[in-house]
């Protein structure tokens, strides 16, 4: 298990965490339900096309053509952003 609960990328300026899965412990929630990486939904948060503020669930949804990701700001005024998922996009 690892020793803390999220991973921290730093990225252009910009610091994104990703919490690891409560189920499999080693992975992270993106990789064990959509086996994605950090690369692909920072990719997703940078090249996003069409964004949709849900205020329902209190997250900001990002997607490309091809995938999509829900996130938060942890703090925006130091550009921390909370990566909750990454997914395929239906076609």
């Amino acid at each position: 298990m690892p020793k803390n609960k999220y991973k921290v990328v730093e990225y252009e300026g910009y610091r994104f965490f990703f919490k690891y899965d409560n189920l499999s412990p080693d992975l992270l929630h993106i990789f064990a339900r959509g086996m994605f990486s950090p690369e692909d939904a920072i990719e997703v948060w940078f090249e996003g096309t069409f964004e949709i503020e849900n205020e329902e669930f209190e997250r900001i949804e990002t997607y490309t053509r091809s995938l999509g990701i829900y996130w938060f700001w942890l703090d925006d005024e130091q550009s921390k952003v909370m990566i909750v998922s990454c997914f395929k996009r239906s076609p």
